[in-house]
């Protein structure tokens, strides 16, 4: 009789795990298309019904937990979508590297000094949204005590700079600093004044289409510089997803930490396509962007 009490506990440990592992696929759909002989993987993610959130783990703890620590400890009870390596970081040594720019974690600062090369300020809010803004174009605005909204210029005023850190502590918002490569439709990034470098690419675009919101992970297979890669991706959605816009695109890093991991809808990771994962072991995360579904 133990023994199977033992069998019956054990297999509904497993089915609860399995039902609550898995997601709705109405909201998620991975696809590989092959274009000029480049592969292009991609994850689509439909905004609707808030289903679909966002999570930003920007650096260690303040009580030196390592960002992968602190993620699988969060990500016991959740499930996980994709998993990726972020923004720039100042080393390739996770135990001494800072996030390259502006960066707040759930309201706790962990670099106050802006980039000057990098014109994205990425907000993940505490409710799982995401919103850009364009430094260039001095439109990060804020909700005030008084519910109404203010507009800051955070690279030219410090005192603005100073206004929006507060706030975002306050929120507890997660902020990070990252090259915004398309804005309102519009590509940000030029041939002329960009690195000629070529790497591996992957980037995270959010569009309209129909009125709404879908998001999209997408991988190069070939190394291309970050012009060359932007206006790809951006032909990609224009083309063929046939977006009517792009809200904004941003580059994820796939340099140093080349960490990303896409499950299936059964919790499962994708291990069968190559394409779908990164080179480098998740330990070595300086800071880890994460969809998850709820």
């Amino acid at each position: 009789m133990n023994r199977l009490l033992a069998i019956f506990s054990a297999l509904i440990l497993l089915v609860s795990h399995r039902s609550y592992s898995q997601y709705d696929p109405q909201y998620v759909e991975t696809k590989t298309s092959t274009i000029l002989g480049e592969t292009y993987t991609v994850v689509k993610l439909l905004g609707k019904n808030n289903r679909i959130k966002i999570k930003y783990f920007a650096a260690k703890n303040y009580d030196g937990t390592v960002v992968d620590k602190r993620y699988s400890i969060w990500a016991a009870n959740k499930n996980i979508v994709i998993v990726s390596s972020g923004t720039y970081m100042t080393s390739c040594d996770v135990k001494e590297s800072l996030p390259v720019g502006l960066c707040i974690d759930n309201g706790t600062v962990v670099n106050e000094n802006l980039a000057e090369n990098l014109d994205g300020i990425i907000i993940v809010h505490a409710n799982g949204g995401v919103t850009a803004y364009n430094l260039k174009a001095s439109n990060l605005s804020i909700n005030t005590s008084n519910g109404l909204k203010k507009m800051l210029d955070i690279r030219s005023n410090a005192f603005q700079r100073a206004e929006f850190i507060k706030w975002a502590k306050n929120q507890e918002t997660t902020v990070f600093q990252t090259h915004l490569l398309v804005y309102d439709d519009q590509i940000k990034i030029s041939g002329i004044n960009s690195s000629l470098a070529t790497a591996k690419r992957r980037f995270l675009a959010v569009c309209k289409s129909n009125n709404e919101i879908i998001h999209y992970v997408i991988n190069l297979s070939e190394e291309t510089s970050l012009y060359r890669g932007t206006m790809k991706a951006y032909r990609y959605l224009k083309e063929l997803e046939e977006v009517e816009s792009v809200t904004f695109m941003i580059n994820l890093d796939t340099g140093c930490q080349n960490i990303y991991k896409t499950f299936n809808r059964n919790g499962n990771e994708v291990t069968a396509d190559k394409k779908f994962q990164g080179d480098i072991n998740i330990s070595n995360a300086a800071n880890l962007l994460v969809y998850y579904y709820e």
